[in-house]
């Protein structure tokens, strides 16, 4: 079938020649599926998760921007940009993919901004997020313009992506691993009694056996190229990177997953649906100022793939 984009009032379905699609909520320019040209499912979406715009969306690829947690407490947790509706832009064709752009103007994004950012703030920027769907591949590019008059001195992107985890096996250290964060520094935000908060990754693949909510940073490597497998036998190949004013910046990763407490903590997601995911977040957390008619420009590349057996 031809590739196309179909659209009702709260989601866009861009649909590729080879039967691959990916759908994405106007709430927060929020990916919340890509199916690859085999049926497999990617992303991981709570079962409870609100989509009729009330809030963010709990699973997909929400994007944090302008920050990652809460530093600036003005703002909710993560920034404006996953809570508010944006608009849908132009869709076309290049080769071998569907392409789908939406587009946030701060004018109009009146909700959960805070300090600088508030109406009649300092701060203005228009964003622009195009989706990218191939056969096997699902490429999210972010792009921020300052389209204010003074730098943004203080700066985070991050994309919040959900992996779907099949048959409940988030926690089979066997099955589900990421793999390339050997060497980086960690700071984990929720050790263990006894635990170092701060330590570097020695061990070749990083799993899930407790609540894990860990940032992982390399200042040498500025490009990221991590493996998540997700089943025996399927993985993707996830591979991110980002400029702030044409500069190339070190781009951090975050692994988290609830587990049990937490879980049962958060009322948009499901008590034993720890199981059945693994959030694996690419960002840049540490960023220079971004001056005026600058533009900060970060990519996330998922390649899904089936394990040789």
């Amino acid at each position: 079938m031809p590739s196309e984009v179909t659209k009702n009032p709260m989601f866009i379905k861009i649909s590729h020649s080879s039967g691959a699609h990916a759908t994405v909520s106007l709430t927060g320019a929020t990916v919340t599926s890509f199916v690859d040209s085999v049926g497999k499912e990617v992303l991981f979406v709570s079962s409870i998760a609100k989509l009729d715009g009330s809030k963010a969306i709990r699973g997909g690829i929400p994007l944090c921007f302008p920050q990652f947690g809460q530093p600036d407490k003005s703002m909710p947790q993560h920034g404006f940009m996953r809570a508010n509706r944006w608009k849908m832009g132009k869709s076309y064709e290049e080769d071998k993919c569907s392409v789908c752009e939406f587009e946030l103007v701060l004018t109009d994004d009146m909700r959960d901004r805070g300090g600088k950012w508030a109406p009649g703030g300092e701060y203005d920027c228009v964003s622009v997020f195009t989706v990218k769907v191939f056969a096997q591949k699902l490429i999210t590019s972010l792009k921020v313009t300052n389209t204010g008059k003074v730098p943004i001195d203080f700066h985070q992107v991050l994309f919040h992506t959900y992996y779907k985890i099949p048959g409940g096996n988030a926690l089979d250290k066997e099955i589900c691993k990421v793999f390339g964060l050997k060497g980086y520094n960690v700071h984990d935000k929720v050790p263990r009694e006894g635990s170092p908060e701060q330590f570097v990754q020695v061990d070749d693949y990083v799993n899930i056996d407790c609540e894990v909510d860990r940032i992982y940073s390399n200042p040498d490597k500025q490009d990221l190229f991590l493996t998540v497998n997700t089943s025996e036998v399927s993985s993707v190949q996830l591979t991110a990177s980002g400029t702030v004013g044409g500069k190339k910046m070190p781009t951090s990763v975050v692994v988290w997953n609830p587990h049990i407490k937490k879980a049962k903590s958060l009322s948009d997601f499901g008590d034993e649906q720890y199981h059945d995911m693994i959030c694996v977040e690419p960002g840049l957390l540490s960023n220079d100022k971004l001056q005026p008619e600058e533009s900060m420009i970060f990519t996330q590349d998922l390649d899904s793939m089936r394990l040789a057996h």
